[in-house]
């Protein structure tokens, strides 16, 4: 103990030394080279007569496990007592990673209303920053960098405070602003609601965060002192936060203030394309006629290659400034700049406003797109960028006939028009490409391109669209119909368009087509038949039927090639596209069959007519059509066949090729089957103790949601939470009640579902679950008279007692020894010692007995103790 209290002695003097004197502050930090930072310690201090401590040297840990000290290199005097004090210290990390910094100082200043509730001066002060060193982040992260200092902070009772960090990010990464608790030991956040409020909780009025600008405004102070108000700024590279800076500040709201703050006027937002200049005036006005400085910040007044200029301004009353700006290509980054204009005034106190301009620097547009057709592809080409530090370009492809992209400070998106990325080039200079992904004979396909930068973050407005089609100098594919569907008679018949466009003097004839078949559409080599041979291209045959196969079970792929004579040789042109039959599947259901079909086809279809016979052989009618891939048959028989096929049509966008094309599928029969169990019923339950009897009631699901309930299952358990199980089937859809026990106790609980037709049986999901639970009863006498004369010559509980399933009843004599124990809850003691078999003397006994109820939650113990008074005689004290 004596050790103890001459620590404390030691400790004291160490405590009021350090104590009252930080206000605020940050920590900042710059890269030097390789894992080498310069770290900056900014705080604001009292120094006046209050003031019991000053720092010539702080520590920092930077979160690697080293704690370093960092000399104070500069203070400078700020008005009202107060300084702002600066130091620096170098550091080399010895690998990548993330790392906190912290600096802790005992202690914060007293009389902060909104720390600990004033006491303030027992809060350590701490500043925090996050260092990421990565290798994925391209250059090294710089922290955020503040060119004021808020030493003092100064507000006025009922008049609006607004304050901006007026942060400037060196690597020109996106800021977010926070309003956060300031940090305590161990560089821990103050809790919220506790240690910690936001000015507005205890100074009165409301405030206000700009997460994107950093503004912060407390409408109306109402409290006269001091306040603390903390900023995280994180810094966002490519999406992902590289880095933050907490910035903690003190306000003084003062009384009795005869000033009020100016007013920004600033135009924007501004959205150019790269080599537009901007150029563009601010204004500010102050209603008391005090000299107003205006100043600006931002990453557009600090980028290394030509930078924007504002030049400060000063005037009284009212002043203005011009923002001057070239953009270049350099300037191309992810998001928006942002430039934050400051209006100060000089009263007593000083106020300022803010106002943020957001400017977009768009890419340049890419210009000059051809699309050239190439045998099976189609060949882009465009002018390059002239930005050479554009990373590559992105080629999307449509075949959709209309498309709109918008004004491009919308930032449209090919994909959202329907159009579908093809390939990508890297280079700025590269400027061609060829797409061979899966064209298609006879359809027209329109490009545009779009230059991308900074690892693909940034991607320029599309530009103009060039179309082509692939030219006709192969046969095309227009039609695969099944005319008969059967297993093994089954035929299937194929057409295609003549190549218009071939060479006759390159490739003469004479000509003739070699047709292919197979099982899939990647897998189409089986020769099945060639047509007769023409000496003219015009002259031959464009069908082709094939018979004998199974087009019930299956469909089949077909492609078609083109051969001419090569010095008297066969010699191939080229292959047709290739494509399949519909082929369709169904899925019955309760009074309706869906039907759905696949298809592998090179033209485009866009509608689809599904005809229905009772017959296989028809004749069938026009039901119904749509613009997918399936249909939904309703209204139909439970039972009765039913059979379809469909016709699809489609198109080429070639204007040379038959329009529309219609094929067919196979036929396909089928029987809807009641696969669908009925919607639940809604249960109720109306519980009596005393009967003992559990109501049960449900709805008929056939008045409302269901039209082929046939029965009931009720199901019941006993404890809640347990298997349920079957204790009652009914046959009626009308018998919608019972009346249940479970073996005289109504605790459980119960669920009922809905059967439909006794050939197909489909139950529901349960219903609700409904519980009911006992109200058990067990009382034991207290006077007790076996003397045999026939009226309480034994002793039980007073009936009926109910919903006890068992006891545990001991009796004891005065000296603690059990005269008598049961289990029977009826208990029947007769008044004779368990033992001896002698009638126990007059007098009392104690009772200690444990009531197994019967509850809902299962077997549930309720003690019971007393004491009984037996008696001879009917009363009368016996010798």
């Amino acid at each position: 103990m004596r050790k103890l209290f001459i620590i404390l002695i030691l400790i004291a003097p160490f405590v009021t030394i350090f104590a009252s004197h930080n206000r605020g502050g940050e920590i900042t930090y710059l890269h030097l080279g390789g894992n080498t930072y310069e770290f900056t310690i900014t705080t604001c201090t009292d120094v006046g007569p209050s003031a019991q401590a000053d720092r010539d040297e702080l520590y920092i840990n930077y979160g690697d496990g080293t704690i370093d000290t960092l000399p104070r290199i500069q203070e400078i005097p700020q008005p009202f007592d107060h300084q702002k004090n600066i130091y620096k210290g170098i550091h080399t990390f010895s690998s990548a990673g993330t790392y906190t910094i912290c600096m802790e100082d005992p202690n914060r200043n007293g009389g902060i209303l909104n720390i600990d509730s004033g006491n303030s001066d027992n809060t350590i002060f701490s500043l925090q920053s996050q260092l990421v060193i990565s290798p994925f982040l391209g250059n090294a992260n710089n922290s955020v960098q503040f060119d004021e200092c808020p030493c003092p902070a100064i507000a006025c009772i009922g008049v609006p405070y607004c304050y901006n960090p007026q942060a400037v990010d060196p690597d020109g990464d996106s800021l977010s602003y926070e309003l956060v608790a300031p940090l305590g030991g161990d560089c821990m956040s103050l809790a919220i609601g506790g240690s910690y409020e936001f000015p507005p909780s205890v100074g009165g009025g409301s405030g206000s965060m700009d997460e994107e600008t950093g503004t912060y405004c407390w409408d109306s102070p109402g409290t006269v002192g001091e306040f603390n108000i903390t900023f995280k700024i994180t810094e966002w590279r490519n999406g992902y936060p590289v880095g933050y800076v907490y910035r903690d500040i003190q306000v003084t709201v003062n009384g009795n203030c005869d000033n009020e703050p100016p007013v920004l006027n600033v135009p924007g937002p501004f959205c150019v394309t790269t080599g537009d200049n901007i150029n563009f005036n601010v204004s500010a006005t102050d209603p008391d006629g005090d000299v107003i400085s205006l100043t600006a910040s931002g990453n557009p007044l600090s980028v290394t290659s030509s930078p924007a200029t504002f030049p400060t301004v000063s005037s009284s009353s009212s002043v203005t400034g011009n923002f001057d700006w070239n953009t270049t290509c350099d300037h191309i980054k992810p998001g928006i700049y942002q430039v934050l204009f400051a209006a100060q005034d000089n009263g007593d106190p000083t106020f300022s406003d803010y106002a943020n301009v957001d400017i977009t620097v768009l890419p340049p547009v890419v210009t000059g797109v051809t699309a050239t057709p190439f045998g099976n592809g189609v060949n882009i080409s465009w002018d390059a960028s002239s930005c050479n530090n554009a990373e590559g370009y992105h080629i999307y492809r449509t075949t959709s006939p209309s498309f709109s992209f918008g004004d491009c400070c919308d930032f449209p998106s090919p994909l959202d028009e329907g159009f579908v990325l093809v390939g990508s080039v890297f280079g700025a200079s590269n400027n061609s490409f060829t797409d061979n992904t899966s064209l298609t004979l006879g359809i027209n396909y329109c490009y545009v391109v779009t230059a991308f930068y900074n690892v693909n973050q940034v991607e320029s407005c599309p530009s103009d669209t060039a179309c082509a089609s692939l030219k006709k100098e192969v046969p095309i594919l227009t039609h695969v119909t099944v005319n008969a569907t059967d297993q093994t008679n089954g035929i299937d018949s194929i057409m295609w368009s003549k190549p218009t466009e071939l060479d006759t003097n390159q490739f003469p004839g004479p000509y003739f087509y070699n047709v292919y078949q197979g099982a899939s559409i990647n897998n189409i080599n089986n020769l099945i038949g060639q047509t007769a041979s023409s000496n003219f291209l015009y002259q031959t045959d464009t069908t082709f039927t094939v018979t004998g196969i199974n087009t019930q079970d299956q469909e089949y792929y077909f492609r078609v090639e083109l051969f001419y004579d090569h010095l008297g040789d066969d010699s191939l042109v080229g292959s047709s596209n290739r494509g399949g039959s519909i082929f369709i599947e169904t899925t019955p259901n309760d009074n309706e069959i869906l039907l759905v079909w696949n298809e592998n086809v090179p033209w485009i279809n866009t509608d689809y007519e599904v005809y229905r016979s009772s017959n296989f052989g028809g004749p069938y009618s026009l039901i119904g059509s749509t613009t997918t891939q399936s249909y939904r048959d309703t209204g139909l028989i439970n039972g009765l066949n039913y059979c379809y096929y469909v016709k699809s049509i489609g198109y080429y966008s070639n204007a040379s090729i038959i329009n529309p094309i219609e094929n067919l599928s196979q036929v396909v029969c089928d029987s809807p089957i009641d696969l669908t169990p009925p919607c639940p019923p809604t249960l109720t339950l109306e519980g009596d103790c005393e009967l003992g009897e559990n109501i049960l009631t449900w709805n008929n699901p056939n008045n409302d949601c269901a039209d082929d309930v046939m029965s009931y299952n009720v199901y019941f358990t006993p404890v809640e939470g347990d298997t349920m199980f079957l204790i009652r089937s009914l046959n009626s859809n009308s018998d919608t009640t019972i009346t249940h026990n479970y073996n005289g106790s109504v605790a459980g609980c119960y669920v009922v579902t809905a059967i439909d037709s006794v050939q197909y049986g489909n139950e529901s999901d349960s219903s609700n679950t409904v519980c009911f639970d006992n109200c058990p009863e067990y009382e034991l006498p207290n006077v007790f008279t076996p003397n045999g004369d026939g009226t309480n010559d034994l002793f039980h509980p007073i009936f009926p007692y109910k919903y006890v399933e068992s006891i545990e009843l001991e009796i004891y004599n005065r000296w603690g020894q059990v005269i008598f124990n049961t289990t029977d809850p009826d208990i029947n003691w007769d008044g004779k010692h368990q033992e001896s078999g002698e009638p126990v003397s007059d007098g009392v006994y104690y009772y200690l007995c444990t009531v197994n109820t019967i509850r809902l939650s299962g077997i549930e113990p309720v003690v019971l103790t007393g004491f009984i008074h037996v008696f001879e005689n009917n009363g009368q004290t016996g010798n």
